[in-house]
């Protein structure tokens, strides 16, 4: 029996996979898509990105609720259903879910739910989530696309009621009076801001000496600032020696001799790659520390083999897997894309304020002896902060001399994550200071902050 044959099949549908798909469809590819899971979307969309930020916006309005006397409105007693909080998180995620379905039928991907696995260089097993059957697809060029899975501690027992993962801490039954987590990356510090926002009493504990390694040391003391004004503890240098469960709580023993009881832990030390079912060893795909191994074109050492996104040594971010996919599979349909420069790709942290920059930080210039000035400007002078209770934080450019050249932009404050297009864009068409201080922005907007930020460096900003 002569096997279904395709252009390309993808395994794994979060925002590499699926984007990789749809893109192929689009350039008349005749495209397979592998899911393990009940629904498209991966990681991202089920237990990551959308639900994260689906109760992230409703900690928003319920700030916004508590401080409605500011703008002339009475309420009897604010209080939240917390039950319902996670009910708009649930009916955003199965629009979203909705609409993906619609658009692989729209761009006529085929998509199987199962587990796929290499059964040869072009050959892949489908084994089904349904009825545990086995069927084999030919592709002539496979994407792979299987995402990442949380890291654990050996020692300490996830049960999903008390201690969580950020799979399970999204639907947790309640909100915790207190809660331990572990790990001071972007996901710990996210929860962090979400649960001390319904009045958790929160504590961080990182073992290396910062939180957000790799972030300017600027926008995360403003973090750290405003996290301690709204009573987040956040301890560093420090490790969990142990774990006591108790009936609801758990006590936790410190590094620093302390121990203390806490209502819920997450474990949110980071995230590994998932590509051990994949059956690597039958076709020999190289990897090298838990990653697979690939070209600047996300080639595998079998040149017809793609990887993008987690499983690849790149930035483990979601709109990174999404351009990976679209490079990866554009030249399969005879296009020719540009190499992804890494320096314009952009990191958005949802804490609040949030953290959000692009290109080179004051630390990695410092290393490698590269002279800079900084132009910053805070958000406070701003009509439209201080409308939106939004201004705390900076914009902070760093460039160099004579031609102003942006080496890197760093935002802390409440619309970091949006402000930082510009400088994208700005970093792919290689903008200068210049150029970002003479374009016109809208009054009265946030954005005005960032045409002041360059007039820092050209002679001074005009509000400040």
């Amino acid at each position: 029996m002569s096997l279904k044959s395709y252009d390309l099949i993808v395994i794994g549908s979060g925002p590499g996979g699926e984007v990789g798909a749809i893109r192929a469809a689009q350039l008349g590819l005749r495209v397979a898509l592998i899911e393990k899971r009940a629904h498209l979307g991966g990681t991202c969309l089920n237990v990551g990105c959308i639900p994260t930020k689906a109760l992230l916006e409703s900690a928003k309005f319920w700030k916004k609720l508590q401080n409605a006397d500011k703008h002339g409105f009475s309420l009897i007693k604010a209080s939240f259903r917390w039950d319902d909080i996670l009910g708009n998180k649930d009916k955003i995620i199965e629009t979203q879910r909705k609409g993906l379905k619609f658009l692989m039928k729209k761009n006529k991907v085929d998509v199987y739910q199962g587990l796929g696995q290499f059964r040869s260089e072009h050959e892949i097993d489908v084994i089904s989530t349904h009825d545990g059957k086995t069927e084999t697809l030919f592709g002539h060029h496979i994407l792979l696309a299987t995402g990442s899975e949380v890291s654990q501690i050996p020692n300490i027992k996830v049960d999903g009621k008390v201690i969580h993962t950020s799979d399970t801490i999204i639907n947790i039954e309640k909100v915790p009076q207190s809660m331990l987590i572990i790990g001071g990356g972007v996901i710990g510090l996210e929860f962090a801001s979400l649960f001390s926002s319904f009045s958790s009493k929160v504590t961080v504990v990182e073992m290396m000496d910062t939180v957000l390694a790799g972030e300017d040391r600027d926008c995360v003391n403003e973090l750290l600032r405003q996290f301690k004004k709204k009573s987040i503890k956040v301890i560093t240098g420090t490790k969990v020696l142990s774990v006591e469960k108790k009936e609801n709580s758990c006590e936790v023993e410190l590094s620093d001799e302390t121990r203390e009881l806490f209502d819920c832990i997450l474990v949110s030390i980071g995230r590994k790659p998932v590509i051990q079912n994949l059956c690597l060893e039958e076709v020999g795909l190289h990897t090298k520390n838990g990653f697979i191994s690939s070209n600047a074109h996300y080639q595998t050492n079998i040149s017809h083999i793609f990887a993008i996104g987690d499983i690849i040594q790149t930035p483990a971010l979601a709109h990174t897997a999404s351009a990976e996919a679209i490079h990866a599979v554009e030249p399969i349909a005879g296009k020719n894309p540009r190499l992804i420069n890494y320096e314009t790709n952009p990191s958005a942290i949802y804490t609040f304020p949030e953290v959000a920059g692009i290109g080179r930080t004051e630390e990695s210039l410092k290393a490698d002896g590269i002279s800079y000035q900084v132009a910053q400007f805070p958000f406070a002078p701003i009509a439209k902060a201080k409308i939106e209770e939004s201004t705390e934080g900076f914009i902070k450019i760093i460039y160099s001399q004579p031609y102003k050249q942006i080496l890197g932009v760093h935002i802390v404050g409440a619309k970091a994550t949006e402000l930082i297009s510009e400088f994208v864009l700005g970093s792919v068409l290689e903008a200068t200071l210049d150029d970002i201080g003479h374009a016109i922005h809208p009054h009265h907007t946030i954005s005005e902050s960032i045409q002041e930020a360059a007039h820092s460096g050209l002679g001074g900003p005009i509000h400040l």
